[in-house]
Parts: structure tokens; C-alpha cells; sequence
């Protein structure tokens, strides 16, 4: 395709210069025989056998109906049409305000470049100066050379010779064919004007197809890769600006620049950021606000109650203000819960980051482990002597791994396994249960903050839907992330707590 339109474009631009060619060589002689007509109208008979041309003055009304072609006329220039089915070459001159000259030239010989030549020597004895200051006055009108050369210069034949010398204008062809010029006797003098070289007219040949279509190949490969490359550029700092606000960067944004769709995108994408950006911040305020309120209400609740309790004997009361207590108990933790996690969702808490045994931390929490009784906790990991050391914040991942004992502890039906192991690279700390696990189509809503499945998250079995939430933002800000699965050696769920051993900024 690119091929056969840089050969249709190639044959235009041909059109276009053969027809700017024909009119920059009739300019000239067009010029001269509108002087003279203007001078003396009668001559148009004697000008059309001189040039064996039909020449006519035609009004302007029959010109050109083409606003282009009109105005290039008003501007003095020459205009090249074909009639007769391309078999006369018609060509149009500016003679006056109202009127136009046209001359139909069946077919172009040297006649034509005799009447020339001879309309010039005409002009010049009639304007009574210098033939060089006649020259220079007529060349802007010609797109050939107009001058005076010596005769004994030209090394003509004994035929050409006698020819000149008699008054005959000499039409010469170079031996290539390339080049033509017209040689007419100054009259008294030793020397020729010459009309002259005229250079052929030289198309664009087929190399030129070839050269011309490899360009536009390279040009279009080069614009194609250019946009393409400017596009991936553009969608590739998009995409890092969406995975940023999907960690948690709210403040992630994108440039805009025009108003291509990418840019439209980009702007689409800012609006969405900011207004999820505002929705967080408002949701984090309230949280805090709310946690922090309903400290202060249940700090007085529980010294009331302890006033209460000093001063009651009866056993009813006590049993239920001991339940009381419990419930305020749950509400504190609850708080605590609450503050926690929107810590952690802030965007970045300070972490204070320091070597720790990360075995030591597991074998730790099973430890303090306060399970139901029925249920029992094991450590089943490596030695914490042969573990080694990690940089953790030990607070955080105590807590994680403490939110997971005691999430296995509620749903198990007996035993509870905790398993850790240190790599070169990475640290991994697995807690098992007996309990009836986790349907797979709830595994990634179980992180969810206050997200309770219908079968094991109730009220009746404790917990408040935060504590996976609490590992999992645990696990992020350590570079790493929080799984569940199956487990193999209980049958129940399986919780996995991975991160990489050294911190990375």
C-alpha cells in the first residue's frame, strides 16, 4: 500500500512540475507578444503566422472559471491548459484589466524560438539603449539565460556560419539531447544573442519511486514508533500510579499533559484517587475520633461499677456486675482494636525496625497463649538457638502472630500448631487449627476488616473481625503479606505470615 501510494504521489509531483516547467518556458515569449499587442492590437494576424500559433484576445469572462487559476492570472503569470483532447497546448496571458491573450500551439518546434528571438531584436532596436541593459530588463521574464556572446566563440559550422550571417536564427541540441539554445545575429555587430541553454525537463525516475518509498517506510515506522513508545511511556507511569494506590500511597498521582485519551485517563484516574484519598481520611478521622471518645465513657463506666462493686453485698449483683465488667472488658479490646488498625491503614506508622529473634517471638506468644481449655497450643518450629535474627518491629509482628493464635484458638477443636521458619531471605510463621477451616471462595475476604463468615465468625466464638485485618497491614509494612489455606497436619485452616528477612526502604 505504501508503495503504490509513494508511486501515485510520485506521478503527481511529475503532473505538477511538467506543467510548472511548460509554463516557465513560455513565459517569456507570452510576456513579448502581450507588449505587443498592447502596443499595436492589429498585429495579432502577422504574431499567429510568426509563431504558427492561433492567437486571440479573448475577455476576461471567458477565461478561467477557477478561483485558483484566476488569481494567478491577476497575478501575471502564465497558465498551461491542453484542449482538443490533449492535442493543442492552450496558454494563457494577463493582457489587460478585461481582457486575456491566449495562444493554441498545434505543435512546438524552433519556430516558436526564431519568433522569440526575433521579437527580443525587435524590442531591443525600438527601446534605443544597450543590448546588455535590454537583456537585463527582459531576463526576470524568462526562465532561461538571455545573452551576448561572440561569434567566433560559438565554433559553428561553415553551414551554421552563413546561416547566422544571413539572418537566420539557429536553433542548436546538445549531443545528449539535454540541452537547447537559439542564436539570432545582432545587427552590425560580431556578435549572437543567445536564448539559452535550455535544460530538458528530468522526471523523477523509478529510483526516485524507490528512494522516496523507503523514506516514507523509515518515516512512518519512525512516527508509528514514536507515538507507540510516547503511548506505553504514558500507560506505563499509569499503571505505576494505580499499583502505588493500591499499596496503600494515597498521594499517588499521574502528569497530565494534552488531551489525548491517555491524558483523559490520567485525569479520570487523579479524580478517582483524590476522592478515595478524601473517603479514607474521613473514614480514618471518624475512626479515631469515635475510638478515642468511647475511651473516656467506658474508663467511667468501669469506676462506677468498681464503686458499685466495693459497696454491694448481695451475690446477684456482683454475678452481674462481674458480667459487666467482662463486656467492658470486650468493648476496651475492642477500642484497642479499632486504634490499632487505623494505625496501620494511616499510610505509613513508624516502624522502629531492629534485629529480633523471630522464633523466639512464636515460641513467645504460645507461651502466653490463653486458649479455651480444650483446646491446646504447641510451637512444632525450629529451635530459636539455631533460628537467628531478623529485622522486624518486634511489637507488630508479636501482635500479628499473637492475632493469629488466637484467631486458630476460637474455631479449633483441640490442637493448635505453630511453626516458624528463618531463611536466607525470608522469615515465614505458619499457625494451624483443627477446627472445620475455611471454604477457599472466603479466603480473600477473610482479611477483610470486620468481615465474618456465616459458618465459624460469630459473635459466640469472640473476636471482632479486625485481627486478620491487623496481620495482614502487619505484613505489608514488613514487604511481605498474609495467607490462608488448608491445612495438611490438622485439616483445618492454615494462616501464613511471610516477609523478607532483611527491611527494605
Amino acid at each position: 500500500m505504501v508503495a503504490v501510494i509513494s508511486i501515485a504521489a510520485l506521478q503527481l509531483v511529475n503532473v505538477v512540475r511538467t506543467a510548472q516547467f511548460n509554463e516557465e518556458m513560455v513565459a517569456g515569449s507570452l510576456y513579448l507578444l502581450a507588449q505587443r499587442l498592447r502596443q499595436d492590437p492589429d498585429a495579432i494576424s502577422e504574431l499567429s503566422a510568426r509563431f504558427d500559433a492561433d492567437i486571440r484576445i479573448l475577455p476576461r469572462s471567458q477565461g478561467p472559471r477557477d478561483e485558483y487559476q484566476r488569481d494567478r492570472l491577476a497575478r501575471g503569470q502564465v497558465l498551461v491548459d491542453s484542449v482538443n483532447h490533449g492535442r493543442t497546448a492552450r496558454l494563457l496571458h494577463t493582457l489587460s484589466d478585461d481582457e486575456l491573450l491566449e495562444v493554441q500551439i498545434d505543435t512546438v518546434t524552433e519556430i516558436q524560438a526564431q519568433a522569440t528571438a526575433y521579437m527580443l531584436l525587435e524590442d531591443w532596436q525600438r527601446s534605443g539603449i544597450s543590448i546588455e541593459d535590454f537583456l537585463a530588463r527582459m531576463q526576470p521574464h524568462f526562465s532561461f539565460p538571455l545573452s551576448v556572446v561572440p561569434l567566433d566563440s560559438l565554433l559553428l559550422s561553415e553551414g551554421d556560419h552563413a546561416r547566422i550571417h544571413f539572418g537566420d536564427v539557429l536553433a542548436r541540441i546538445s549531443i545528449e539531447g539535454r540541452k537547447a539554445e537559439a542564436l539570432a545575429k545582432l545587427p552590425g555587430r560580431q556578435e549572437a544573442l543567445r536564448l539559452g541553454p535550455i535544460e530538458a525537463f528530468n522526471p523523477y525516475s523509478w529510483q526516485a519511486i524507490a528512494v522516496i518509498t523507503v523514506i516514507i517506510f523509515m518515516m512512518l515506522g519512525l512516527g508509528v514508533y514514536w507515538v507507540v513508545n510516547s503511548f506505553q511511556m504514558r500507560l506505563s507511569k499509569l499503571e505505576q500510579a494505580t499499583s502505588r494506590l493500591a499499596q496503600g500511597h494515597m498521594n499517588a498521582r499521574v502528569a497530565i499533559h494534552g488531551g489525548d485519551p491517555v491524558s483523559r485517563l490520567g485525569v479520570a484516574f487523579n479524580k478517582m484517587a483524590e476522592h478515595i484519598q478524601r473517603l479514607i481520611s474521613i473514614q480514618r478521622e471518624m475512626v479515631r475520633a469515635v475510638s478515642h471518645e468511647l475511651r473516656t465513657p467506658v474508663a467511667r463506666i468501669r469506676f462506677g461499677m468498681q464503686i458499685i462493686e466495693d459497696v454491694a453485698d448481695d451475690p446477684f449483683v456482683s454475678k452481674q456486675l462481674s458480667g459487666m465488667d467482662s463486656d467492658i472488658q470486650e468493648l476496651d479490646e475492642l477500642i484497642d482494636e479499632i486504634l490499632t488498625y487505623a494505625r496501620l491503614e494511616e499510610g505509613g506508622p513508624l516502624l522502629d525496625f531492629q534485629e529480633a529473634n523471630v522464633a523466639d517471638l512464636a515460641l513467645q506468644v504460645v507461651e502466653e497463649a490463653s486458649p479455651p481449655a480444650h483446646v491446646r497450643v504447641s510451637y512444632v518450629g525450629m529451635n530459636p538457638d539455631d533460628a537467628g535474627s531478623a529485622e522486624i518491629e518486634p511489637r507488630y509482628i508479636h501482635r500479628a502472630i499473637q492475632n493469629l493464635v488466637g484467631n486458630a484458638g476460637r474455631y479449633a477443636k483441640s490442637a493448635v500448631q505453630v511453626n516458624c521458619s528463618i531463611g536466607a531471605d525470608i522469615c515465614r510463621v505458619d499457625v494451624e487449627d483443627d477446627g472445620s477451616g475455611i471454604p477457599e471462595e472466603e479466603w480473600n475476604r477473610v482479611f477483610t476488616a470486620f468481615a465474618r463468615l456465616d459458618d465459624s465468625r460469630t459473635r459466640s466464638s469472640g473476636g471482632y473481625g479486625l485481627g486478620l485485618s491487623i496481620v495482614r497491614r502487619i505484613a505489608y509494612w514488613h514487604g511481605g503479606r498474609a495467607m490462608v489455606g488448608r491445612s495438611e497436619a490438622l485439616g483445618g485452616a492454615k494462616f501464613s505470615l511471610i516477609w523478607p528477612r532483611r527491611h527494605q526502604d
